[in-house]
């Protein structure tokens, strides 16, 4: 792990993850990042005499997580999901031979991360189905194989939610219920809105 790659990681991430994100929404995608992460860890503590540093393992999940997205829903996505998934084989594949030929790289991580992020998608991933309405619109629904408690899908949502709370009351940005010029004695409450706002 060095600068290189930590730099190479940082780029696969924002390559992949956004879109990973979008498709899965936040909750699952935090889950499939953190399991395959774990999952990429765990391979490379039993295989590798060197184990994995980073998050590579993480990331090639997000690989494995969208290549089942896109081939679990590829009637709904026609010609683009199936070059997206050929794309994506051929950039998995291409790391793997750069991976075995480089002695500092750790693919046991990089195939239990993809694994790991396969088989949460495979459990939890979307799985798009198109429906008719009665009055002939068409929807697309999820319905994965296990749905996800609605608590831990908007866990990072909310999670965000307080975080960004917490920067703005740091950077003073925050708006507090406490006045900033205190009630007089005898003073009505109007009285005091007119002061404050001279």
């Amino acid at each position: 792990g060095g600068v290189v790659h930590l730099a190479m990681n940082s780029f696969s991430l924002n390559n992949i993850g956004p879109e990973v994100e979008r498709c899965f929404g936040q909750g699952r995608f935090l889950g499939t990042y953190l399991a395959a992460g774990v999952a990429g860890n765990l391979l490379s503590a039993y295989m590798s005499p060197n184990p994995s540093v980073g998050a590579s393992g993480a990331i090639f999940g997000l690989v494995g997580a969208y290549a089942v997205f896109l081939g679990r829903n590829k009637s709904l996505f026609g010609k683009s999901g199936e070059r997206g998934l050929a794309s994506l084989r051929q950039t998995f594949v291409t790391n793997l031979i750069y991976g075995f030929m480089s002695p500092q790289i750790d693919n046991w991580g990089h195939i239990g991360g993809a694994l790991g992020g396969a088989t949460i998608a495979y459990h939890f991933g979307p799985k798009l189905y198109l429906a008719a309405l009665p009055n002939g619109q068409r929807i697309v629904l999820d319905k994965p194989n296990i749905r996800v408690p609605r608590s831990i899908e908007t866990f990072p949502r909310k999670i965000g939610k307080r975080l960004y709370e917490l920067a703005d009351k740091m950077e003073g940005n925050y708006q507090s219920d406490i006045p900033a010029k205190p009630l007089r004695p005898g003073e009505t409450r109007q009285e005091w809105k007119d002061r404050r706002d001279m």
